[in-house]
């Protein structure tokens, strides 16, 4: 009979080490995985049941310490010492064996069962060198599996070890290898142990890790003693041992401490790393001459992402084509067997022309995250941060603020603004997420594809795109950059980043990649975005106005918009959005529909084009490009009003949560950002009138 207790394993490790994909592989879930730190930015949890053992895998966010500094490490912190796993799963990049095994004497001291798991195998081997697996296993007293995650290789072994402990009951029996902090330490820890094992109220601490982060002045230790039984006693004790070693070392207690760790992994490390032969070219470092460059580094970026739009304008166009006529013979099929009427409108005008404006851009999107999560996996993007830190530090920011305005563009704000939990700064969270809504995510990808398209040949469509790339982040640096000299401001923490080895990525780890992150767009076409093309429908076509004979279909059809609640609302913004170039018919209740999520920009201008037509197989871009009251310059304001204005609901309630929550920094998000998205647009507008370009 399957045993019903639920066994609960902690994954735990540095960032970029293939933690969540080991993850995956544990449990089958999908879950997103980059190649740059940050990434998970919280714990995620899958039920696995294996052999009769159900177990629950928990992914905890990528860390180096478990300091109360940022976000991801409390978050890792407080899993470990509140919910008290039965085994932490301390995943270890074998290519940088020593940096990553200060973590592990971390984790040690929170007397948990360990099981140690060497990842990227490959990597080390292809650097000249193996690990002695048998020799960590005695040294840290743990047991130690090899494995390739993105092959899943070693994958099965480490779950049997999991299981056959478990049912054992060996899992508490480890005698796990400590920190050796020599005698003058151990005896002052030991005094501050013997008091923290007299209060009851810190029973649920190990008391050893306890007295280690007293010693080392960590904020959450300081803060868990407080308001205690014996609170003053335990002070007055670390008091006294800090000043007592710290004479004895001639420096602060907490660089002895954090010394003596690394001192154990260096050691570590030296002993069951070997070489077996000398490696003659090291080709991250001869890219890295190259991409880390001072001069040549920003023009490599910037050709990076040049490429990644080339890549995806150029592939994704017979796709794209394909899917809109697609919906155009789909409308027209449904048109044709429906009975004309109230039903056959929604259906085809309203579901159709609003979902399928969507979906036809579906192709699009999947290149583009393709060509990203390529230069993702293959380690490029971590270099990026890094080349961007000159330019951030300008600005106010540093290069991990860069991290979230590149998961911005890979999908949605969302992730971007979650992401900037890494940041040890709250003053620079603040600013990074004022930054993020400024990208051009995979939503407005769609508009900007639609009104590009429409407007512009094919061969300057990269080009325009890379430019309005180049916008959003100039605009985005341009706010940070206010918000540090005003606001905000305070000087930026130092960048520390640790640099993965370049690799081909697997085909396997892109589509998927490519796929989760599109899939999220067809579950919004299928639930939000069918939503609003029925509510769109709806007040294009109610009330209804009274129908002419005299009158042709395109000119019942102005009539009808007039009479409409879409005209009411029009006709009532329209003096706020026409001086930017935009009627209060079109653009302006798009922009406003827009605000439930950018993606519906594109349906309800597609069921705004298909109320009324001649049920003709012109795609959406073909219809706005001979609207006449369409021009270039009104698609460039309309987009660059697009980038700027307020963003999603679904980010704003995200970025107030954030930020506090905080009503000051959400109005000046919502209102701040949209005073600047109708100023931009109207100095646009004016000037390219006034010198009559694009008109």
């Amino acid at each position: 009979m399957p045993d019903e207790k639920i066994l609960n394993v902690a994954i735990a490790g540095n960032p970029n080490i293939g933690k969540s994909t080991i993850f995956n592989a544990f449990t089958g879930h999908t879950q997103h995985v980059g190649n740059y730190p940050g990434i998970t930015v919280e714990k995620k949890e899958w039920l696995k049941i294996y052999k009769d053992i159900k177990i629950n895998f928990v992914d905890l966010p990528g860390v180096y310490s478990l300091s109360s500094y940022s976000e991801d490490e409390v978050v890792t912190r407080n899993f470990l010492i509140d919910d008290k796993p039965d085994v932490i799963i301390n995943v270890i990049d074998a290519s940088n064996i020593e940096r990553n095994l200060y973590l592990f004497t971390l984790l040690a001291e929170l007397n948990i069962p360990i099981i140690v798991v060497l990842n990227m195998l490959d990597v080390l081997k292809s650097q000249g060198k193996i690990a002695d697996t048998k020799m960590l296993e005695e040294i840290l007293g743990v047991p130690v599996f090899s494995t390739i995650a993105n092959r899943s290789i070693g994958i099965y072994e480490i779950l049997d070890c999991l299981v056959t402990c478990y049912k054992n009951g060996n899992l508490k029996k480890q005698p796990i290898a400590k920190v050796d902090f020599g005698e003058d330490i151990k005896i002052e820890l030991d005094k501050i142990d013997a008091l923290i094992l007299k209060n009851k109220n810190l029973s649920k601490f190990p008391s050893f890790w306890l007295s280690i982060q007293l010693l080392d002045n960590d904020p959450f230790a300081l803060t868990s003693i407080e308001k205690t039984e014996n609170e003053t006693e335990i002070l007055d004790q670390t008091k006294q041992s800090e000043s007592h070693l710290k004479k004895h070392f001639g420096k602060k207690l907490e660089t002895e401490i954090t010394n003596r760790r690394y001192g154990f992994a260096n050691s570590v490390a030296k002993t069951v790393i070997k070489k077996v032969y000398s490696q003659k070219i090291d080709i991250s470092e001869i890219i890295d001459t190259f991409a880390l460059n001072k001069y040549l580094g920003i023009p490599i970026f910037a050709l990076v992402m040049y490429i990644i739009f080339k890549f995806t304008f150029s592939f994704s166009i017979p796709f794209v084509k394909a899917f809109g006529l697609f919906f155009s013979k789909l409308g027209q099929f449904a048109a044709a067997i429906l009975p004309h009427g109230p039903l056959e409108s929604l259906i085809v005008d309203g579901i159709i022309g609003g979902v399928g404006g969507v979906l036809g851009f579906f192709p699009l999107i999947l290149f583009m995250f393709l060509a990203i999560a390529f230069f993702e996996d293959s380690g490029y993007m971590a270099r990026a941060a890094f080349v961007m830190d000159k330019i951030m530090s300008k600005f106010g920011l540093h290069g991990k603020s860069f991290l979230p305005l590149i998961l911005a563009t890979n999908g949605c704000a969302v992730p971007g603004l979650l992401a900037t939990r890494t940041l040890h700064s709250k003053r620079d969270r603040i600013i990074t997420m004022f930054a993020v809504p400024f990208m051009i995510c995979g939503a407005k990808l769609l508009v900007f594809a639609l009104i590009i398209g429409a407007f512009f040949s094919e061969k300057s469509q990269t080009a325009i795109m890379f430019v309005m790339y180049l916008l959003s982040i100039t605009l985005a640096l341009s706010v940070t950059k206010l918000l540090s000299k005003t606001i905000l401001k305070s000087e930026s923490q130092y960048f520390v980043m640790e640099l993965p080895q370049y690799h081909l990525p697997t085909l396997k780890g892109l589509f998927l990649k490519m796929w989760e992150r599109g899939w999220m767009y067809i579950r919004k076409a299928g639930t939000v975005i069918v939503f609003i093309s029925i509510l769109v429908w709806f007040i294009f076509e109610y009330p209804k106005a009274p129908v002419n004979e005299n009158l042709s279909k395109s000119e019942q059809s102005a009539v009808q918009l007039k009479y409409s609640f879409a005209g009411k609302i029009g006709k009532y913004i329209e003096p706020v959005f026409k001086p930017i170039g935009m009627d209060g018919n079109r653009g302006a209740i798009a922009l406003l529909a827009g605000l439930a999520a950018k993606e519906v920009i594109v349906s309800t201008l597609g069921t705004f084009y298909a109320i009324g037509d001649d049920r003709s197989s012109q795609s959406l871009k073909e219809k706005i490009a001979s609207d006449k009251d369409w021009s270039p310059l009104k698609g460039i304001t309309f987009l660059i009003f697009c980038l700027i204005y307020m963003p999603c609901i679904v980010s704003v309630s995200v970025f107030f949560k954030e930020t506090g929550p905080s009503f000051k920094w959400l109005t000046l998000l919502v209102v701040g950002s949209t005073a600047f998205a109708w100023t931009a647009s109207f100095i646009v507008f004016q000037l390219g009138t006034l010198l009559k370009i694009g008109i």
